[in-house]
């Protein structure tokens, strides 16, 4: 079952002021589906900027979950903080923390791919929030660059993982849905299987693959060829991506992008990987080895399926 919220814990949370009366909007941030962010600013100040996600109200279940969310991950610093609610004949705002330096995907149009070293510090900080979520029984359902804000300037930045609008907070029954991002979307979602908490973990995957390469594991030419090759879970290591970069990291990824996901590892044995822990300043800059690579998901660590490995050398 998927907990939601009732219009009247909305309507309670809203502001009792106008909108207009504090803020001016600026410019506009990010469109979704269901949403348009919008950069604003207090009248009252010169400098002081918020971004406002603005939901019709013909999407209310929608920000009500989304609301929901917002009020368990408040508790955690790698979340984009909620500030204030107003509600609209049409619509509801929500006024949020703003994230001046954008968002991680900006940085890969620049750069094409991240150092490891850059991988790590991002994939940690993701990770730690994930695994907050899951804590608290939520999935996010949407990890991808796009959602990664950036708090400082490049590249030792704090990241917060936003947008809550697909995230759910679970129950005992299972959760079926066909949502995301369709380079990010797990097997599961594809065959409108149940969704758990290891779907988070395979969008994990997906996005160490494109941090570390610039390309997405999965990508066809169209959407559904991309979702056949996602239902297929063929994953390859091509070495003109992959020669410089480590087996751990590859080790993690294998870990991660596995078909069933009772196999893949969770956030909090993620935290606990060769890789996540490595120095990010002294990488092995060992390469992939293709003459022994068998392209089954074995792990080059002998590492899955085994959950508790990593807690066990980490006690």
């Amino acid at each position: 079952m998927i907990q939601t919220a009732a219009p009247g814990e909305f309507t309670h949370r809203c502001a009792k002021v106008s909108f207009d009366s504090i803020y001016n909007i600026t410019e506009d941030l990010r469109r979704g589906r269901f949403s348009v962010v919008k950069k604003c600013i207090k009248k009252d100040s010169s400098d002081e900027f918020f971004a406002a996600k603005i939901i019709k109200k013909r999407h209310l279940q929608q920000a009500l979950n989304e609301l929901r969310v917002f009020q368990l991950s408040c508790k955690h610093s790698n979340f984009i903080k909620l500030y204030q609610v107003f509600d609209l004949p049409t619509e509801a705002i929500f006024i949020l923390e703003y994230a001046k330096q954008g968002d991680l995907q900006l940085i890969l149009e620049l750069e094409g791919y991240l150092e490891e070293s850059q991988a790590i510090h991002i994939t940690k900080q993701v990770l730690e929030a994930v695994a907050f979520l899951h804590e608290n029984k939520v999935i996010h359902l949407d990890i991808k660059p796009q959602n990664i804000l950036l708090m400082e300037k490049w590249p030792s930045t704090e990241i917060k993982l936003c947008d809550f609008g697909l995230s759910r907070i679970l129950t005992n029954q299972c959760l079926l849905e066909i949502s995301g991002t369709t380079d990010f979307l797990a097997p599961e979602v594809v065959n409108y299987e149940p969704l758990t908490y290891a779907t988070d973990m395979w969008s994990m995957g997906v996005l160490i693959y494109v941090l570390v390469t610039g390309h997405t594991p999965f990508g066809g030419t169209t959407a559904l060829n991309t979702q056949s090759n996602i239902a297929q879970c063929i994953l390859d290591f091509p070495e003109d991506l992959f020669e410089k970069i480590s087996k751990t990291c590859i080790d993690l990824i294998k870990n991660l992008i596995v078909r069933i996901p009772k196999h893949r590892i969770t956030a909090n044995v993620s935290l606990k990987h060769p890789w996540i822990c490595s120095n990010e300043e002294i990488l092995l800059k060992n390469s992939f080895d293709y003459e022994n690579n068998d392209n089954d998901n074995n792990t080059l660590l002998s590492t899955t399926n085994n959950n508790n490995q990593y807690e066990n050398n980490n006690n």
